[in-house]
């Protein structure tokens, strides 16, 4: 094995471009390829990269390459000469905060729909970037930014699963720290958790201070003994999440989820043990505790929790977030209410998804979205 770790990121949008920088800061023997289909721009994002990673010290091994995921043959030939060790996918179709652009009552209108109703759009390129992989007959391992909480299970199907996702659940995981090491008054290091939630939960709760009645499981331990429920409740430690410990939401926060996605790059190029939280790990739905060693990923299970009951409850939490169910053939079903606000909305009539339908839903979508927004230009 070669001492430097061949990372390629293909995107170079704001979450792209964010993980890009927190890389060439880490001092780390990477060497970094950015994909993109306009060399120029990912270029000029390149040395942006550079100069910011210099200002502080580093002097990171950066180069452009071009790269158009919908052409599977030529990404599969460009993967083979590259031969990444690890691929971050931080492309989609539809940035989850587009609709966030919108006027504060269309977007309120439009988010009652929940994220799930976008499956399709997020799942194209991830889906053509995996066939890629897979012809070039690649071992290297991808980590899929597109709301893999769906999308790796779904993919799973085929045989074309990331090995694991980003964000997400992780992005609950800072503050449900800092509000559990406040309320028992210690150091924030002694405080560790293990928190099993889908998309759902990491969006709603950190804004409300509640899941509003969605699953999850979390267990929080100081100095490594497991804390009891009786002596800090998980109300007091969301409503501090929510309150004392709020953060920058939105477009504007994307940092927590590059910071998260450079924690999960630099545990698997880094080849050490440790536990990052992830949604999508091993094709499966929701968010997971997840152990990274060097003979693989698995997922890390707090005493009384069998995996069974890990999954089930992310299978159930992703009903709040619109998706009835991901089926062993890959097919997503919506939920009733979900499909019902982006029909009424949108005129997008969309009850369950085949992993073949994905290219055709998203192209509807997106031409509905773009019409309906035109109305608030």
């Amino acid at each position: 094995m070669h001492d430097r770790v061949n990372i390629l990121i293909i995107g170079h949008g704001v979450l792209g471009g964010d993980v890009l920088d927190f890389l060439s800061q880490s001092g780390r023997p990477y060497d970094l390829h950015v994909g993109a289909r306009d060399v120029h721009r990912a270029s000029l994002r390149a040395n942006l990269a550079r100069y910011t990673a210099l200002n502080l010290g580093h002097h990171p091994t950066i180069e452009v390459v071009p790269m158009d995921l919908m052409n599977i043959d030529a990404t599969a030939e460009r993967l083979a000469a590259l031969r990444p060790d690890i691929i971050f996918n931080a492309t989609t179709l539809h940035s989850w905060w587009i609709i966030t652009q919108l006027p504060p009552d269309a977007y309120r209108q439009i988010d009652r729909a929940r994220g799930g109703v976008w499956t399709p759009v997020h799942l194209v390129l991830v889906r053509r970037l995996m066939r890629a992989v897979r012809e070039a007959g690649l071992e290297s391992m991808v980590v899929n930014a597109s709301y893999s909480d769906v999308t790796n299970a779904a993919l799973a199907a085929e045989g074309l699963s990331p090995a694991i996702g980003i964000g997400n659940v992780a992005n609950a995981v800072p503050g449900l720290r800092l509000a559990a090491a406040h309320l028992l008054g210690c150091e924030l290091k002694a405080i560790d958790v293990r928190f099993f939630a889908q998309h759902y939960v990491s969006y709603r709760m950190p804004r409300t201070g509640s899941t509003d009645g969605a699953p999850y499981h979390l267990a929080i331990y100081r100095e490594g003994q497991r804390i009891a429920p009786e002596e800090l409740g998980h109300d007091e430690i969301f409503a501090n999440v929510a309150g004392r410990f709020r953060r920058v939401e939105g477009l504007a926060g994307q940092a927590v989820t590059a910071s998260s996605a450079t924690d999960v790059l630099c545990a698997l190029a880094d080849r050490v043990e440790r536990v990052v939280h992830a949604p999508g790990p091993l094709g499966l739905v929701g968010g997971y505790p997840v152990r990274v060693a060097p003979t693989g990923i698995s997922i890390d299970l707090p005493e009384g929790l069998s995996l069974d009951d890990a999954v089930e409850i992310n299978r159930e939490c992703q009903k709040y977030d619109g998706i009835e169910a991901v089926e062993s053939d890959g097919t997503v079903r919506f939920t009733a209410e979900s499909a019902e606000v982006i029909r009424e909305l949108l005129g997008y009539d969309c009850e369950a998804m085949a992993l073949d339908e994905c290219e055709d839903r998203a192209k509807e979508l997106v031409a509905k979205y773009a019409e309906y927004s035109r109305r608030f230009d």
